[in-house]
């Protein structure tokens, strides 16, 4: 019986620090590229430098490209931003799966040219909108917020055609993929710039940052009755909290005001969405996870709308 109940005890503190860790993943993890350099069943992958217009940022995209013949219209596509994350959920396996679709999808994963796993600076600018006063980050005063327009010019003007250069793809099919400050970045798009992608895929987008300037450019969007008709959005939401600290002083006080400003998330987001369904024309989905944290939606996000056949596109 004691065996047991030691047993026990180890199996659930495991669990308890499985689940911490996966709401707060290290920032400072190095990058996992083995499937860059592994045999897959399907697909290739190419890598394409690129540098942001003030010369400050610098990125490393990983296009993964089917080996069959291209449909007559093209490939679809899913882009995908923290692209070197992304290359932590990709194994041989799941690419031979994903290769066996009907229609398998050109990756396009956005990365910058850094050994870990994400560019912590570089993302806070690049997916984030701020206001013309205050471009500081709210969670970490060393961030300055703001770049997303800058970053949508490169994605348009020269990482896209380059795309189009290397591979043959359905431009009527693009997917555009983001967690966290990349789900922003989903959602200011889709407000913006509604042209570049079909589908836009947001997972527990912080649309908290900086007050109400998203629900303002939603409304930009209503007043100027833009419409969306064969675009579609799917928000997918953490319902988890893990309330354990970590001993860091630094990244305890980033959780502790994300947690007071996420605390206002859900009723923002609710407005957000009651805005956007005032356009007939858009297609919106919204699933809540409640055993996945905000740290953990980053893969299940991304298991369900690229491997998952009966979520895709």
């Amino acid at each position: 019986m004691r065996q047991i109940i030691i047993f026990l005890l180890m199996f659930f503190t495991a669990l308890i620090l499985h689940n911490t860790a996966k709401a707060q993943p290290n920032l400072n993890v190095s990058a996992n590229l083995a499937v860059l350099h592994q045999q897959h069943s399907g697909y290739h992958f190419t890598t394409l430098p690129f540098t942001s217009a003030d010369g400050q940022r610098h990125y490393r995209v990983y296009i993964a490209i089917p080996d069959q013949k291209a449909p007559a219209n093209g490939f679809p596509v899913f882009y995908a931003l923290d692209g070197n994350a992304v290359l932590d959920f990709l194994t041989p396996a799941n690419m031979q799966t994903l290769a066996t679709q009907a229609q398998p999808p050109v990756l396009v994963l956005l990365g910058y040219a850094t050994a870990k796993r994400f560019d912590v600076q570089a993302r806070a600018y690049d997916y984030t909108i701020a206001p013309a006063d205050d471009n500081t980050d709210p969670l970490d005063s060393s961030r300055i917020n703001g770049g997303a327009d800058l970053f949508l010019d490169l994605i348009q003007n020269q990482i896209m055609p380059a795309v189009q250069q290397i591979v043959p793809v359905n431009i009527n099919a693009q997917t555009l993929w983001g967690h966290s400050y990349g789900g922003l970045m989903v959602l200011h798009t889709l407000c913006t710039r509604p042209d570049l992608f079909q589908h836009y895929i947001a997972a527990d987008p912080s649309v908290w940052l900086h007050g109400d300037l998203l629900q303002q450019e939603v409304a930009a969007v209503l007043k100027r009755k833009n419409t969306l008709s064969t675009r579609s959005l799917w928000l997918l939401n953490s319902r988890h909290k893990v309330d354990k600290i970590p001993k860091n002083p630094q990244v305890a006080a980033r959780i502790s005001i994300r947690n007071e400003l996420i605390a206002r998330q859900g009723s923002l987001r609710k407005k957000l969405v009651d805005e956007l369904q005032q356009h007939a024309d858009l297609a919106i989905r919204q699933d809540y996870f409640p055993n996945e944290n905000h740290g953990s939606m980053f893969g299940k996000s991304l298991q369900l709308a690229l491997f998952d056949p009966i979520n895709r596109q």
